[in-house]
């Protein structure tokens, strides 16, 4: 087996808009003038592939999947319609932009001396994250469970099921709690 199994590692990062409490607990990092919460799940998945890189030598892929505009429309409706495409494509760059300013700040903690590409787009989670990992012909898929309970997957499907059943890669799933 050569020492370069794991030459391209995808790890899609989970964050959000930080709450009022994570912010005044110290809990969000500020990104671009706006605070972030990093599912904790991201973080260790981060932590892993990094260190599997740098055993490896390897590239680690950071990838955040936004929401579509086109998704939104089912809660505001006709608002939606309205919007023009010069204003959606801004929109989409601006939560671009904002993405790869989010994974460059975790990078910057948990990547040290590992090369790192940064990529965000908008979609549904599961078809981004499957054409990302073809796109960069990744060796390793470093996943974070969500952490829903077993009836919520029942009900709404688990994105990382179908990620180690679909990938054409191997998948590392990171528990979305640490083991007591």
């Amino acid at each position: 087996m050569s020492s370069r199994t794991f030459a391209r590692i995808l790890v899609p990062i989970d964050f959000q808009p930080a709450t009022d409490e994570q912010i005044a607990a110290g809990q969000a990092v500020l990104v671009e003038k706006q605070y972030i919460d990093y599912a904790p799940a991201s973080l260790r998945s981060i932590a892993l592939a990094a260190e599997l890189a740098g055993l490896s030598g390897g590239t680690l892929v950071l990838l955040h999947v936004t929401p579509p505009l086109a998704y939104s429309s089912m809660y505001t409706g006709s608002l939606t319609v309205g919007l023009s495409q010069q204003v959606m494509a801004e929109v989409h760059k601006a939560a671009h932009d904002t993405s790869i300013a989010a994974l460059k700040v975790v990078a910057e903690r948990y990547c040290a001396g590992i090369e790192v590409q940064f990529e965000a787009r908008p979609g549904v989670a599961l078809s981004v994250i499957l054409g990302e990992a073809e796109r960069n012909a990744v060796d390793l898929i470093v996943l974070a469970a969500s952490g829903r309970s077993r009836v919520a997957r029942f009900f709404v499907g688990s994105t990382a099921d179908r990620i180690i059943r679909e990938a054409s890669c191997p998948v590392l799933v990171v528990p979305a709690v640490t083991p007591a």
